[in-house]
């Protein structure tokens, strides 16, 4: 089966992931289809979009979800071509409904975003800055399953690998900047929570 086309924008990868699968469950696996499995930004900000969600209250989803963010990191880090995440975690869903009820929550904020991002120094996106991307994604991903224990810790991490994510899709190299000053603050929020 062939790979969709990367999505470009926001609300099309809400769009299809919205549209994947077929039951009252929708897998990890029926998304990935959904968004392609050489789509990085798209992959990436999938379990970062659902983490900022009300998603992020589900016991568990945390580890998980940093699982996924962290096979990709490493995939983009090794500059692989494809990604592939475990049968385990393949097979991981999660209520239609529920998934229906966060996308929905997100759709107001994703129209503004949509509107403000736009391609341009487009180079701190690729190459080198696109594996550094990969590395701070990947140190985030560490960090979410012990800070699930903080309530919306893991909602503020999720946050800055969106940012990332979406500067992959839209190749905006602004919104990149501004994702590696966020880094800053779950440093130390990480920090804080780890030393003092």
């Amino acid at each position: 089966m062939h790979d969709a086309e990367e999505a470009q924008t926001l609300e099309e990868v809400v769009r299809r992931i919205s549209a994947a699968g077929a039951g009252e469950r929708v897998s990890v696996a029926e998304i990935m289809q959904s968004v392609g499995q050489r789509s990085f930004g798209p992959l990436l900000l999938v379990p970062g979009l659902l983490l900022v969600s009300p998603l992020s209250g589900v016991p568990g989803s945390g580890t998980v979800g940093g699982l996924i963010i962290g096979i990709i990191s490493v995939h983009l880090v090794l500059g692989r071509r494809r990604i592939w995440l475990p049968s385990f975690l393949l097979s991981r869903a999660v209520p239609r409904a529920r998934l229906t009820d966060a996308l929905r929550f997100l759709t107001p904020a994703i129209r503004v975003v949509d509107r403000l991002i736009n391609r341009r120094f487009s180079f701190l996106t690729e190459g080198a800055f696109a594996r550094l991307i990969g590395v701070i994604c990947l140190t985030i991903a560490c960090f979410m399953p012990p800070m699930e224990l903080i309530p919306m810790s893991n909602s503020a991490m999720a946050a800055t690998v969106s940012l990332f994510a979406l500067a992959l899709v839209a190749h905006d190299g602004l919104l990149a900047t501004l994702a590696f000053l966020a880094t800053g603050a779950v440093g130390y929020l990480v920090l804080q929570t780890f030393l003092f």
